[in-house]
Protein backbone atom coordinates (compact mmCIF):
# COMPACT_ATOMS: atom_id res chain seq x y z
CA UNK A 1 0.00 0.00 0.00
CA UNK A 2 1.24 3.30 -0.89
CA UNK A 3 1.74 5.93 1.94
CA UNK A 4 0.21 9.34 1.93
CA UNK A 5 1.34 12.60 3.23
CA UNK A 6 1.15 16.00 2.28
CA UNK A 7 3.84 17.99 1.81
CA UNK A 8 3.07 22.54 2.58
CA UNK A 9 5.97 24.39 1.02
CA UNK A 10 7.20 27.69 0.76
CA UNK A 11 7.04 29.10 -2.62
CA UNK A 12 10.97 30.45 -3.23
CA UNK A 13 12.74 28.10 -0.32
CA UNK A 14 14.45 24.80 -0.31
CA UNK A 15 12.02 22.44 1.12
CA UNK A 16 13.27 18.58 1.35
CA UNK A 17 11.31 15.20 2.76
CA UNK A 18 12.61 12.43 4.38
CA UNK A 19 10.36 9.21 4.15
CA UNK A 20 11.44 5.44 5.37
CA UNK A 21 9.37 3.15 4.24
CA UNK A 22 8.17 0.56 7.05
CA UNK A 23 5.76 -2.80 7.08
CA UNK A 24 2.74 -2.38 8.74
CA UNK A 25 4.67 -3.64 12.19
CA UNK A 26 6.75 -0.89 12.00
CA UNK A 27 9.79 -2.97 10.51
CA UNK A 28 12.58 -1.67 8.26
CA UNK A 29 11.29 -2.72 4.39
CA UNK A 30 14.93 -1.64 2.30
CA UNK A 31 14.73 -0.61 -1.19
CA UNK A 32 16.57 -3.14 -3.41
CA UNK A 33 20.14 -2.07 -4.28
CA UNK A 34 20.54 -0.24 -7.40
CA UNK A 35 16.53 1.31 -6.84
CA UNK A 36 16.63 5.21 -8.33
CA UNK A 37 13.78 7.50 -7.89
CA UNK A 38 11.86 9.86 -9.50
CA UNK A 39 8.63 12.44 -8.60
CA UNK A 40 6.19 14.44 -10.21
CA UNK A 41 4.01 17.18 -8.80
CA UNK A 42 0.87 18.18 -11.09
CA UNK A 43 -2.22 20.38 -10.77
CA UNK A 44 -4.51 17.83 -11.03
CA UNK A 45 -4.32 14.28 -12.24
CA UNK A 46 -3.26 13.67 -15.36
CA UNK A 47 -2.57 17.45 -15.82
CA UNK A 48 0.49 19.88 -16.29
CA UNK A 49 3.81 19.20 -14.19
CA UNK A 50 4.72 22.06 -12.13
CA UNK A 51 7.50 19.82 -10.95
CA UNK A 52 9.45 17.32 -12.01
CA UNK A 53 12.49 15.48 -10.52
CA UNK A 54 14.70 12.46 -11.37
CA UNK A 55 16.89 10.27 -9.15
CA UNK A 56 19.57 13.62 -8.33
CA UNK A 57 16.80 15.44 -6.10
CA UNK A 58 16.94 11.97 -3.96
CA UNK A 59 19.63 11.15 -0.81
CA UNK A 60 19.26 7.48 -0.92
CA UNK A 61 22.14 4.63 0.46
CA UNK A 62 21.72 1.61 -1.56
CA UNK A 63 19.79 -1.12 0.45
CA UNK A 64 18.46 0.90 2.84
CA UNK A 65 14.80 1.84 3.97
CA UNK A 66 15.17 5.33 4.00
CA UNK A 67 15.23 8.53 1.28
CA UNK A 68 15.93 12.31 1.11
CA UNK A 69 14.13 14.24 -1.34
CA UNK A 70 14.50 17.88 -2.01
CA UNK A 71 13.02 20.11 -3.81
CA UNK A 72 15.17 23.66 -4.61
CA UNK A 73 14.38 27.23 -3.94
CA UNK A 74 14.88 28.12 -7.75
CA UNK A 75 12.32 25.06 -8.25
CA UNK A 76 9.47 26.33 -5.60
CA UNK A 77 9.90 29.85 -7.42
CA UNK A 78 9.45 28.37 -10.15
CA UNK A 79 5.35 27.73 -9.27
CA UNK A 80 4.20 30.32 -10.43
CA UNK A 81 0.47 29.90 -8.71
CA UNK A 82 0.34 28.98 -5.74
CA UNK A 83 -1.94 26.38 -4.84
CA UNK A 84 -2.99 22.55 -3.64
CA UNK A 85 -1.01 19.74 -6.26
CA UNK A 86 -0.75 16.09 -6.56
CA UNK A 87 2.09 14.53 -6.15
CA UNK A 88 3.81 11.11 -5.91
CA UNK A 89 7.51 9.41 -5.64
CA UNK A 90 8.32 6.19 -7.50
CA UNK A 91 10.46 3.52 -6.54
CA UNK A 92 12.21 2.34 -10.02
CA UNK A 93 14.35 -1.13 -9.87
CA UNK A 94 15.32 -2.62 -13.07
CA UNK A 95 11.97 -2.82 -15.01
CA UNK A 96 9.76 -2.77 -11.36
CA UNK A 97 7.95 0.67 -10.79
CA UNK A 98 6.74 1.14 -7.50
CA UNK A 99 4.98 4.50 -6.04
CA UNK A 100 6.17 4.43 -2.43
CA UNK A 101 4.78 7.98 -1.13
CA UNK A 102 1.78 10.11 -2.67
CA UNK A 103 0.04 13.07 -2.01
CA UNK A 104 -1.65 16.91 -1.69
CA UNK A 105 1.63 19.22 -2.42
CA UNK A 106 0.19 22.62 -0.69
CA UNK A 107 2.56 25.63 -2.76
CA UNK A 108 2.28 28.89 0.07
CA UNK A 109 2.82 32.07 -1.84
CA UNK A 110 6.38 34.25 -1.28
CA UNK A 111 6.14 38.02 -0.46
CA UNK A 112 9.02 39.02 -0.35
CA UNK A 113 10.94 38.72 -3.52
Amino acid sequence: MTARYDWTINQGETSSLTYTRTDSGGSAVNFPAGTTFRMQAKDKYGGTAVVTLDNTAFNHSSGTNTFDVTISATETAAITAPAKYVYDIEAVDGSSVTRVLEGALVVRPEVTT
